[in-house]
């Protein structure tokens, strides 16, 4: 996968997470469309802060992706297209300064 930019557009999804030991309660992450491509070939989405990754296939079957080193991935129990806009990520570059 290459790590190129993180700009994003108005293409977005939700993944919706189990939250472990919390019953029925859930998590949503909302991710964007990146330029990136990922291994199988479909778009990488991302959430505002870069570390939330994903493959998204047009039939919204998500692929979880490592954005760092010791990361345990979760699967989403459910993706489904958002409709609100996610916020624009922080350059990596502006973040460390």
């Amino acid at each position: 996968m290459s790590h190129a930019s993180h700009d994003t557009d108005l293409d977005g999804y939700e993944l919706v997470f189990a939250v472990p030991g919390a019953g029925a309660d859930q998590d949503v992450v909302l991710v964007s469309r990146s330029t990136v491509t990922g291994p199988g070939g479909h778009p990488v989405y991302r959430d505002a802060t870069g570390i939330v990754c994903a493959e998204i296939s047009d039939r919204g079957e998500a692929r979880m992706l490592a954005s760092g080193g010791h990361q345990r991935l979760r699967h989403p129990v459910a993706v489904r297209r958002s409709t609100r806009r996610a916020a624009r990520p922080v350059a990596r570059a502006a973040a460390r300064a």
